[in-house]
Parts: structure tokens; sequence; C-alpha cells
């Protein structure tokens, strides 16, 4: 959601990079610098363990923002996996984590969260919500919320949603604060130190891994820009994130590129099929495409780009 709510806005503010929401989320990079072993859920957390501590006590649920993150691991892998078996795995974490009765309120509230994340989603492609400017996103955030209090009452959204909200309100202060052109360099900083004060350690935590991440991404883009080899982009990442993680990132950016260039593919033979077909044969075409140049979970991730 943070990604939706601030897309774009990485050249200005390193708040977070430029892309549309998406039910996918990028991987952090504690995710990628990950080295505990495991048998991964998906191709994509190879090498990490599952966010979130969800129990407290002896199996008890931890209704708090944990329980998002844990949800939010594996619901990552939508496009890799299929969304049941993905809710399947989720399941048995929390049948293996927590008691019974916990169990089967963690899931009702999974169920709750997979319905919103789907309903920002088709919320992500409202013109209205459209822009970078500083109330376009006060108006995203403000239907970001009006969207959850349809799925969660008052007190999930307190528990789930409040470290959030902190977040999401600080960002948009400090984004006030850097565009305020009343103020000096002196008083931006001397303002955003005081929000940095008033956040909990957890939250300044979140900010330093966040600032860090867009920090990286925004080093390797612009490199990307000025035609760096992929050596030279390891090496960005290697003084940031050490060696491994670098091997990490390099072959993310091999699987993206070659996904993109199947999208490419994809779209321009779709192009040419819609304007060359009558209407009654273009949805067929289509299909054919698809099933050309992607497997049945690879085309449930087309529609963010037809």
């Amino acid at each position: 959601m943070l990604r939706w709510l601030f897309a774009g806005m990485v050249a200005t503010v390193l708040l977070v990079a430029a892309a549309a929401w998406s039910l996918k989320p990028e991987q952090t990079i504690a995710q990628v610098a990950a080295t505990k072993p495991a048998i991964a859920f998906a191709p994509s957390l190879s090498g990490t363990s599952p966010d979130g501590e969800i129990a407290k006590g002896k199996g008890d649920l931890q209704l708090n923002q944990a329980l998002l993150l844990r949800f939010d691991y594996y619901l990552a892998t939508v496009g890799e996996r299929p969304l049941a078996e993905i809710i399947a795995q989720i399941a048995q974490d929390l049948d293996r984590e927590l008691k019974p009765d916990a169990a089967k309120e963690a899931k009702r509230i999974l169920a709750q969260y997979i319905q919103f994340k789907q309903a920002l989603a088709a919320l992500a492609n409202n013109p209205a919500l459209a822009g970078q400017n500083l109330e376009t996103m006060r108006l995203r955030l403000a239907a970001i919320q009006n969207t959850r209090s349809r799925f969660f009452n008052r007190q999930e959204i307190t528990a789930l949603f409040a470290e959030e909200d902190l977040q999401h309100n600080a960002l948009l202060e400090r984004l006030a604060i850097q565009q305020d052109e009343r103020l000096s360099a002196a008083q931006k900083a001397q303002k955003q130190a005081t929000l940095d004060a008033q956040l909990s350690p957890a939250a300044q935590q979140a900010r330093a891994a966040l600032v860090q991440h867009l920090s990286l991404a925004s080093q390797i883009e612009a490199a990307k820009q000025a035609g760096a080899s992929t050596e030279q982009l390891r090496q960005i990442r290697s003084q940031s994130v050490g060696s491994d993680a670098a091997d990490r990132l390099a072959t993310l950016d091999k699987e993206e590129g070659q996904w993109q260039s199947k999208i490419d593919t994809y779209l321009a033979a779709r192009s040419h099929a819609i304007s060359t077909l009558p209407p009654t044969e273009q949805n067929t075409a289509v299909q054919k495409l698809r099933d050309q140049y992607f497997s049945v979970q690879e085309q449930k991730r087309l529609g963010a780009f037809e």
C-alpha cells in the first residue's frame, strides 16, 4: 500500500520506487540479503525466512502488523504460485504456530485482508487518484483508509494498521516540509529531525531500512540510465548490502529483464492482432498469444500490462 500511495516520488524525496501498487510487492533488502537455507515456497523467496512474529505466549494470536507481514510474505508470490496454494501455505503456518481458535481467527483476518488487497488493486486504476502532488497523495491515503473500513472493524484497524498509518502520516508530513519553499534547508532539517524523534524505535528502524532500500534503488536506476555494466551495478550493490545480496539482486535483475522482454514481445503481437483481425476473431487470437508466451500462472499477472 505504501508503494502505491507514494508511487513515483523516489527522484524527489526517496520515498518509494516508481511503480503502481500491485498484489505482489517488491522484496525488501532484508529478504534478499537473508542467507538462511530453506526449501523455498517460491523461487522469489529462496534464502529467506517468513516475516512476522504472529504468536504470543503459548500459541495465542498476536493481532498487530506482524500478522500482515506474514500474510504479505507469501502473497508476494502471486504469479509464481496459485492464490489457493498461497492461502493453504499461510493456513499451514497459522495451524503450526497458533492454538486452534487463534488459527481460526487469523484465517478469518486473512480472508478479509485478501479481499482488501484486491479492492486496493482496483482502486489503483482510478484516474482521479493518479498524480504525485501532495494533495493527491493525501486523497489516495484517504481512499485506502475508506476502503479498509469496508473489510475491518475499528478494533482490527487499530491493531493491524495503526503503525502503518503513523508511517504514512509521517511521510506525508515529511514531504510537506520538503516542498515548503518558505523554509530554509536548516529549518527543513530541524522539522524533519523533530518528526524522527516522535517515531517509535520500531518505526525509526523501518524508516531507516526504507531509506536504505530506496537510496540503493535510486543509485541503481541512475547507474542504469548512465549505461552501467552488470558488474558495475553489482559493485554498487555490494557496497550497500554485501556481495551475497548483490548476487541475488543481479539474479532478480536478469529475471525481471526476461519477464519484461516477454511482455514487450507479447504486447506487440497482441496489438498487431487487434489492429488487423475482425472483432469476432480478436479474443481467440489474443488467447493463443497468451498461451504461446506465458504459463497459466503467468497469465494471471498480465492484467497489469494489458
